[in-house]
């Protein structure tokens, strides 16, 4: 079966280095700015502390409502935005961090177990931080506002704030939300190891014409146990993780080229205009054109 049936919002901005894994970014937005947060996405996760002003913050088709002291929790490889949902002005703190900053994948067992859930089918953990809530939720803000306001800014210090956070965030959401008993983190390890050599093969070469078998192959699985696998691994099937891939990938052409839009729809897997606007449609809930409009100067 063919997968080419006819992503880059990926920001563009390091987040982290080598020596830094990690990195935090204050904003401040000045009253009838929109967005107060454009639309884009990366591979770390994120928290963001809002300080100032409302905010709608949108991940996916996912709503969350802000005021200022709460935060909320971005997974990685999730698009995210937000408006202001007030008449003041907007600012907010952002720790934005590698995986491997809160444990390394070299600890198999620690990993696999606090880190890997989050890191596919991962909208589910999205979640908001709120001042007003329980106090688990107002101790991971204590964390946040230690790691963003303390004088003490060594990389042991914020790493150690975060592997608290992490930990109350662990027992108090990812564990209870659907999905983490122990038979799913068995599962979930199993799949790891056979599907994230498939997905690494994707993502580096999601412009040409992939098939089931061929990454069926990669993975030693049947074409139909690959397919059930890699939807629960990712909650999405193999063809809907391509299309969307390439879709994110090609949000930086639209936004930082004059390109034609059927040029940069066949350079990123596409031999179809009007497949690649529908597709393009649903996943970022604009079109094409109207995407590239914002980025143009006035």
């Amino acid at each position: 079966m063919n997968l080419t049936a006819d992503t880059k919002l990926y920001e563009q901005i390091s987040h982290t280095t080598d020596s830094a894994p990690y990195s935090i970014h204050f904003t401040e937005v000045s009253i009838g700015a929109d967005p107060a947060l454009y639309l884009h996405w990366h591979k770390e996760m994120e928290f963001l502390l809002l300080t100032s002003g409302a905010l709608l913050f949108q991940m996916e088709d996912t709503p969350f409502t802000l005021q200022a002291g709460d935060a909320v929790f971005i997974p990685s490889g999730i698009l995210h935005s937000a408006k202001s949902h007030s008449d003041q002005p907007i600012s907010f703190y952002a720790l934005v961090f590698s995986p491997e900053f809160l444990i390394s994948s070299f600890d198999t067992t620690a990993y696999n177990t606090y880190v890997l859930p989050v890191m596919h089918n991962n909208l589910k953990f999205a979640t908001s931080l709120q001042t007003n809530h329980s106090s688990w939720q107002q101790n991971i803000l204590s964390n946040l506002n230690n790691i963003f306001f303390s004088n003490i800014k060594e990389e042991l210090f914020i790493r150690s704030q975060l592997l608290l956070l992490w930990n109350t965030f662990y027992q108090n959401h990812i564990a209870k939300t659907k999905g983490t008993d122990t038979n799913h983190l068995t599962l979930n390890r199993t799949l790891s190891g056979q599907l994230q050599p498939v997905i690494n093969y994707m993502q580096e070469n999601y412009q040409q014409a992939l098939t089931l078998n061929e990454l069926s192959s990669i993975a030693h699985l049947s074409e139909g146990q690959f397919c059930r696998s890699f939807k629960h691994f990712t909650g999405m099937t193999p063809f809907a993780y391509l299309v969307r891939y390439r879709i994110l990938q090609s949000c930086h052409d639209l936004s930082s080229t004059n390109k034609k839009i059927t040029d940069i729809a066949t350079t990123h897997g596409f031999n179809n205009i009007s497949y690649y606007n529908r597709a393009f449609l649903k996943v970022m809930n604009l079109t094409p054109t109207e995407y590239r409009k914002q980025f143009l100067k006035p």
